[in-house]
């Protein structure tokens, strides 16, 4: 299957993917829709996953036009996608105080950030910091 075949089907399967997202987080809006809360997160997400995935599939499509077939397989989308959907798996299991820095990490070492002392204060003060803001300043509750 050529290159640029398999990227647009990944990215289809991704504005699907963002369009059942955006569909199924209508229930969490709730009755109030122009009040934007904790609730309203499902659906940016499901936009930026719409709005990525439309980018990359234009990327292809110009590229294709251009004859050019020199696509890079990139393996750390599909990394970066499993350990996102481990994230999520392990949050209710684990706790997000324990999950998130790892995850921090994980990512940081797929971009290729390889200064160890840095990548453990950056995930553990993200960590922190999400911790400050929404616990103790907003008071959401996070999965613990």
């Amino acid at each position: 299957m050529p290159k640029w075949i398999a990227e647009s089907i990944l990215s289809l399967s991704f504005l699907v993917l963002g369009i059942i997202f955006w569909v199924a987080s209508a229930p969490l809006v709730g009755r109030s829709p122009h009040l934007i809360g904790p609730a309203h997160l499902p659906r940016a997400a499901s936009v930026l996953i719409i709005l990525f995935a439309l980018a990359n599939l234009s990327r292809v499509i110009s590229q294709r036009a251009k004859n050019c077939d020199k696509l890079i397989p990139n393996i750390r989308v599909i990394v970066g996608t499993a350990l996102f959907a481990s994230y999520l798996y392990l949050i209710p299991v684990l706790g997000y105080f324990y999950v998130t820095p790892v995850f921090a990490a994980c990512i940081m070492l797929l971009l290729e950030y390889r200064k160890p002392l840095q990548v453990i204060l950056l995930s553990g003060g993200f960590t922190l910091v999400a911790y400050i803001v929404f616990f103790r300043l907003m008071s959401v509750r996070l999965p613990v």
